[in-house]
């Protein structure tokens, strides 16, 4: 059992089936730091809650899609083709989505 204090709260950590497990108690108190520690360990070994997988980050296309549509709808003609602009560099793609619907000028 291994407790931590970073500030004012103590954390936990350590290692289940090779994994490395480290969360915060948000607690200042080391005895009810250990206890949240003790109980997390107890449930990791009865199997009730098994390691959380990481969610996948998304790919730089899809990010690109976000920051399109969201220029799109929030910023004017000139912002959008600025931002449509450099997502095509960046990509590398011609054409992201159809042409700007704004009418520059």
């Amino acid at each position: 059992m291994s407790i931590y204090k970073r500030g004012s709260t103590y954390w936990y950590k350590f290692q289940w089936q090779g994994t490395l497990i480290r969360k915060s108690t948000k607690q200042g108190n080391d005895k009810v730091a250990r206890q949240m520690e003790a109980a997390h360990r107890t449930t990791l070994a009865k199997g009730e809650v098994g390691i959380r997988e990481k969610k996948s980050a998304p790919t730089f296309a899809d990010f690109a899609k976000r920051v399109q549509d969201w220029a799109e709808g929030n910023v004017g003609p000139g912002g959008f083709h600025w931002y449509r602009t450099g997502l095509r560099a960046l990509t590398g793609i011609k054409s992201i989505s159809p042409p700007c619907r704004f009418a520059l000028g």
